[in-house]
């Protein structure tokens, strides 16, 4: 499998400059690999046990969302579907958990936000909604996408889970049954896109332009797939060995949620931040990123902007999501101690974590 930096790539340019408020921090352009249909082993030989991001192009091409999806399609068929906006004060303090308000709304409300809105320094956005609650809600939707088979995922019980069988470590080797039995129940017997969606944590995002995700790590050390059907978004990573330099929250493996707010960090608070490496690519539409587990990450949104998301455990991080389990329930006193979710980061529930 080979990778290509992607000024060779022959994707569009990108009208967006660069971001200017890094400031002393090491930011790199266009760093992230980008491969076209890999072969599936050498993908999980390279990124997956390597724990490397890359941009994937080819996954998408049969989509006939990529056709389909737009605003006034969700609003043909999602417009009556009660969901919660966050409305996102761009130049307010951006740690995720504190990125705005939320409000209930139709789906038709936020998309009229969306298209007509003339505030440059506020954003809308349906973040992490589910997407086996828009198809009970719509069940066509299920024909639009395709659940992406390249790396092995135990939570996806349309095929059963599998181990390479090279640990010899007797605990490893124990933890490893117990989550895959767990993740993968189910498995031997057929199974509708809503419950694989829901099992595998499908999630969908549509927002207008600005919107934004500080920076975090995904919940319980999961992988994922990003999946850009509609605008571009601009992707920031920080690898695991510098988490530090972010000043992650407590329970960071659970939650993964920085101090910093990349965009004004405060660098006589949070020195460490000038010394981080932060690496960039642009996700177009029709292509996937893929996220390993513990990376850290920012998402922005160039345009109005429509992506499809779902979490990925498999042999390379089930022992950290397994070990994670517990966790949650000592993060869940922790935050009572404290007085609450909503007292520690600003989150009114545990969905605004996503």
């Amino acid at each position: 499998m080979t990778s290509s930096p992607a000024q060779e790539d022959g994707r569009p340019d990108d009208a967006t400059p660069p971001p200017e408020f890094f400031g002393e921090a090491d930011l790199r352009l266009d760093a992230i690999d980008r491969v076209h249909d890999p072969d599936p082993a050498e993908f999980v030989r390279d990124y997956v046990r390597k724990r490397r991001p890359a941009v994937i192009t080819g996954l998408m091409d049969s989509w006939p969302a990529m056709e389909r999806w737009g605003f006034d399609y969700f609003r043909k068929f999602f417009g009556d579907m009660d969901i919660h906006a966050n409305i996102q004060d761009l130049d307010g303090k951006l740690i995720l958990g504190q990125v705005g308000g939320f409000r209930p709304m139709k789906f038709e409300k936020l998309l009229d936000e969306i298209e007509n809105n003339e505030e440059p320094r506020t954003a809308h956005y349906l973040r992490a909604y589910p997407v086996h609650r828009m198809i009970e809600h719509y069940p066509d939707l299920e024909e639009d996408y395709e659940l992406p088979e390249l790396v092995p995922n135990w939570a996806d019980i349309r095929f059963p889970a599998e181990t390479s069988g090279t640990t010899r470590n007797p605990l490893k080797q124990a933890g490893l049954k117990l989550a895959k039995t767990f993740l993968n129940r189910g498995s031997d017997k057929p199974a509708s896109r809503s419950t694989v969606s829901s099992r595998v944590a499908a999630v969908m995002f549509v927002g207008s332009k600005g919107t934004v995700t500080p920076f975090h790590s995904d919940g319980m050390q999961t992988a994922a797939y990003l999946c850009q059907v509609v605008g571009r978004k601009r992707c920031y990573f920080v690898s695991p060995d510098q988490h530090a330099k972010l000043y992650p929250r407590a329970f960071r493996r659970q939650f993964g949620m920085a101090q910093v707010d990349y965009r004004k960090p405060n660098l006589q608070k949070q020195p460490l931040f000038r010394d981080v490496v932060v690496e960039e690519t642009v996700l177009h539409p029709g292509e996937t990123l893929y996220v390993p587990s513990g990376y850290w990450h920012a998402i922005e949104s160039m345009d109005a902007s429509i992506s499809y998301s779902h979490q990925i455990v498999n042999e390379d991080n089930a022992l950290g999501w397994l070990t994670c389990i517990p966790e949650r329930y000592l993060a869940q006193l922790y935050f009572k101690s404290q007085g609450g979710l909503r007292a520690v980061t600003g989150a009114k529930d545990w969905d605004d974590w996503a």
